[in-house]
């Protein structure tokens, strides 16, 4: 299956499991492929047939912005290089859990628990610590007695009941010696948590960027934003002013501007965050596809945070 065709087959599974999904988009970047948002779970997810042309840099940037946005971000694929990637495991690509779509699928409309994780040697699976230890002592099984029935050292037993993860053959046989299951479910939908020292610079950027993006970064930095770029997402930077968070699109006014305004008024909605487009120009037309347009001169005028979040609810209502 290639790429558009996983993307096509995401988005029905997730509208069929009660998911609002964002518009499908011809602009092709790298950062993510949609936003999907059920409730509180926001999922902002990178598809990609081998889940090894996602590079480090795209992951970072993915990190940061699902971390900013309280959202879980996802790759889903379905080779590894040359190797398919097995279903019901969580691989990890730049800290991202991955899965293939059946995976996914799986574990959103049939509630199917995952439990196991790729690592180096192997698959392994995370064990409740508390309730081996309790089911042990229940049970009054020696630590020796553990040891020799799921054949490895005492030191190893005692490393699983401190929080130590086991592969998934030692697993299986704990399972099978106490008669019910220790493992630990990993769950999907969990919203990142990341350090706040991982998120992109706005200042060790700027010799990347656009005369006109610079201009109007700076313009917002003085107001009291503070931005976080983003080279890689359909807009080009985060603008947070406390908890306020704009999706920030810097665009010459063109034929683009007209695109690029319909796909961050569909990504916009999902995530529930004002979105806006800052252009060169005087514009006379107040929004495109329902994403306020804001001109450089305009915002050269404004003073302080709260008169750009008013100008945007003006030109959303001008609609």
């Amino acid at each position: 299956m290639d790429r558009t065709e996983l993307c096509a087959n995401i988005r029905e599974f997730l509208g069929t499991a009660g998911f609002s999904v964002s518009d499908q988009y011809a602009i092709r970047l790298p950062g993510f492929d949609l936003v999907a948002r059920r409730d509180e779970t926001l999922l902002i997810i990178k598809v990609l047939s081998n889940i090894d042309g996602m590079s480090e840099n795209v992951g970072n940037e993915l990190r940061a912005l699902s971390y900013l946005l309280k959202a879980t971000p996802l790759l889903v694929g379905e080779k590894n290089g040359t190797s398919e990637l097995e279903d019901d495991v969580v691989y990890f690509r730049f800290g991202i859990q991955t899965v293939t779509a059946s995976t996914l699928r799986n574990h959103i409309l049939e509630e199917i628990p995952v439990r196991a994780y790729a690592a180096p040697g192997g698959l392994y699976v995370n064990l409740d610590q508390e309730k081996i230890r309790r089911l042990r002592q229940e049970k009054n099984i020696s630590l020796g007695s553990f040891a020799h029935h799921v054949r490895v050292s005492r030191r190893t037993v005692r490393m699983y009941e401190d929080g130590m993860s086991a592969r998934i053959d030692i697993a299986d046989r704990i399972e099978d010696m106490f008669d019910q299951s220790v493992a630990l479910p990993i769950d999907l939908l969990k919203p990142l948590i990341v350090q706040a020292k991982q998120l992109p610079s706005y200042q060790k950027d700027q010799e990347h960027m656009k005369e006109l993006e610079r201009e109007v970064f700076s313009l917002l930095q003085n107001i009291g934003y503070k931005i976080i770029p983003m080279d890689r997402c359909p807009f080009e930077a985060l603008s947070k002013e406390k908890e306020k968070i704009l999706l920030t699109c810097v665009q010459e006014y063109n034929k683009k501007l007209a695109e690029k305004a319909h796909v961050i008024s569909s990504i916009s909605k999902i995530i529930e965050r004002h979105a806006v487009v800052f252009t060169d120009k005087d514009v006379s037309k107040k929004n495109v596809e329902g994403t306020p347009i804001i001109g450089k001169k305009e915002l050269k005028k404004i003073r302080d945070p709260e008169e750009v979040l008013a100008l945007i609810l003006e030109r959303i209502a001008a609609e």
